[in-house]
């Protein structure tokens, strides 16, 4: 006998195994030795600062693509991250950030 209920449920089980894991957005950072900050800005703290070739991991830009916030480490200016499509991935358009 068919079974619409088990069907679906088989079918969107399948499906779930298939999707593409989320990639995270990585960039690298350019130019020398550069300031991480405690928020997005030059009026935060400065909390130490990020190697020139260092892969990240990207949580958020702010919506005017200056600041980026960088996976367990602070913020650092945009201008110094190689990854466009990086940037652009993690900044969701409701973000309120500067």
């Amino acid at each position: 006998m068919f079974k619409p209920a088990a069907l679906s449920l088989a079918l969107a089980l399948s499906l779930l195994a298939a999707a593409p894991a989320l990639a995270e957005s990585t960039a690298r950072v350019k130019g020398g030795d550069i300031p991480v900050y405690a928020g997005p800005g030059y009026n935060y703290a400065t909390i130490g600062n990020l190697p020139d070739g260092t892969e990240v991991t990207l949580e958020y830009c702010t919506r005017n693509g200056v600041w980026c916030q960088v996976t367990d480490t602070g913020w650092v200016l945009a201008s110094y991250l190689v990854g466009a499509a990086a940037k652009l991935e993690v900044t969701p358009p409701t973000f309120q950030g500067w």
